[in-house]
């Protein structure tokens, strides 16, 4: 069963609240309501916090719905206000619209029959509001933990927001006489950061490149920077964007690729050669290799001369690496 649905009601008028309440039980009967009518009582409910939706009035003997609703935004941003202008007008609800009140509701018995429609949206939006919060969270964490940067920046790469993975990556990593409140910090000189910025502004699909990166660790990593620009009415137009540290994952397939060529060359060989190629890898010298093989020393030395020739190689330790990586191909 679901908890009672949690109300303060903020009113200094008793007919006005008798009304309300009863309203608001057509909907919520079991709904618990606490009332506050004073400065006091206000305050000790404020403290508590053990309420999830709020209702006020705009004018109150002791304060105004204004301020009601700033004090309830900054200890509880999430929760929802509905307020009645009963006596504010028009233009003092637009201004709590835009300090955060859900709804506002004209406070006479013809708009009152709202109320109830006005509590479930309120509610709704709030849950769907909490819930896109909550995944925002995880994703903020997941992107944290696989160290991946997120990031707005305007079109001309000034940063505007940045997750705490981005703060480390331009904190820890770039080298510190770089400008680091521009996204152009991040390429090797300015004019390939204003190119790829000049790409992102006049593309409406996503633009990637990779970077490399000399930290200050004096390593060499490489970055891939997806971004892309985003215009919504009304708004000012700002780049958003990823950047990921693949410098492993370049590795791991430039080793691929090494070993696939390895494992070729390789496979090019000769019987015979394949066969001095397993003996001399396992350590043995050209005399043992020749008894093993029952053929001359000479032999031996011409066969091993041929394949490292074949293979491109110019000791018995180069020799050993290009076999290990032809057995990692294998794997």
């Amino acid at each position: 069963m679901s908890e009672p649905l949690r109300v303060l009601l903020v009113d200094d008028n008793p007919q006005d609240r008798q009304l309300v309440v009863r309203e608001l039980r057509r909907s919520f009967p079991d709904a618990d309501i606490s009332e506050a009518i004073s400065q006091s009582e206000f305050d000790e409910r404020i403290r508590l916090a053990n309420f999830e939706l709020v209702i006020t009035d705009y004018h109150l003997h002791w304060s105004d719905g204004i301020r009601v609703l700033q004090s309830i935004k900054r200890c509880m941003p999430q929760c929802p206000v509905i307020m009645f202008t009963g006596t504010g007008s028009e233009e003092v609800a637009v201004e709590a619209m835009k300090q955060g009140l859900d709804d506002y509701i004209i406070k006479n018995v013809k708009h009152l029959v709202r109320l109830q429609a006005a509590v479930h949206a309120v509610l709704e939006h709030a849950d769907t509001r909490r819930q896109m919060d909550q995944l925002a969270s995880r994703l903020e964490s997941v992107l944290s933990q696989l160290q991946v940067g997120v990031f707005s920046c305007s079109p001309e790469g000034r940063f505007l927001d940045l997750n705490d993975a981005m703060v480390d990556l331009l904190k820890c990593e770039f080298q510190s006489n770089s400008d680091q409140t521009l996204l152009t910090s991040l390429f090797s000189n300015d004019s390939q950061g204003d190119r790829f910025l000049q790409e992102v502004a006049a593309s409406r699909e996503p633009r990637e490149t990779e970077i490399e990166v000399a930290t200050k660790s004096s390593q060499t990593k490489v970055y891939r920077l997806n971004a892309r620009l985003v215009a919504s009415e009304g708004a000012q137009p700002r780049i958003d964007g990823l950047i990921e540290d693949v410098t492993r994952r370049k590795q791991s397939e430039a080793e691929a690729q090494q070993a696939a060529i390895a494992a070729t060359q390789i496979a090019m060989l000769s019987p015979r050669e394949h066969e001095v190629l397993q003996l001399v890898v396992a350590g043995n010298a050209n005399k043992v290799t020749a008894r093993r093989m029952d053929v001359s020393e000479k032999t031996v030395e011409k066969h091993r001369s041929n394949l490292m020739k074949k293979l491109r190689v110019r000791s018995v330790a180069e020799l050993v690496r290009l076999v290990m990586l032809a057995q990692a191909s294998a794997e």
